[in-house]
């Protein structure tokens, strides 16, 4: 039962972190009058970076848990999807978003590209996994 709660308070946490930096930061900081758009695109690019490490250690710090709590094999299907997105994210998307944040600090246009929409459809499955995770291992 301690297992569950565990993991539960991870999934939780880390769906706190990736609705504060995906679905507030990421937009707001736009918003501020005296921040450029290169500068906007470097400091995302750096907090990103940061919070794909810390997502790292959570899906790490879940697994272990997981693992040593004895939770049934099925419990393991919410880590493994969340691991799949954040691979897709960290190694396939990301990069791609970063030579586009570059090309534009550089003042050159990057072109159109759904790569950004992509990414931000995968927030939102992976937000959607870490509630309906969380809220399982509540009820279990």
């Amino acid at each position: 039962m301690l297992g569950h709660l565990l993991a539960a308070m991870i999934l939780l946490l880390w769906a706190g972190m990736v609705l504060g930096i995906s679905f507030l930061e990421a937009w707001v900081k736009f918003k501020a009058p005296s921040l450029t758009k290169a500068v906007g695109l470097d400091v995302g690019r750096t907090v990103f970076r940061a919070s794909q490490n810390a997502q790292w250690g959570f899906l790490i710090i879940l697994l272990a848990v997981i693992l040593f709590a004895a939770v049934a094999k099925s419990y393991f299907l919410v880590p493994l999807l969340l691991g799949a997105l954040l691979s897709l994210q960290v190694f396939w998307l990301f990069p791609k978003l970063n030579q586009r944040a570059e090309l534009i600090i550089a003042n050159k246009e990057p072109g159109k590209d759904k790569v950004h929409v992509l990414y931000g459809f995968l927030e939102v499955i992976k937000l959607f996994l870490l509630l309906s995770g969380g809220i399982c291992f509540l009820m279990s």
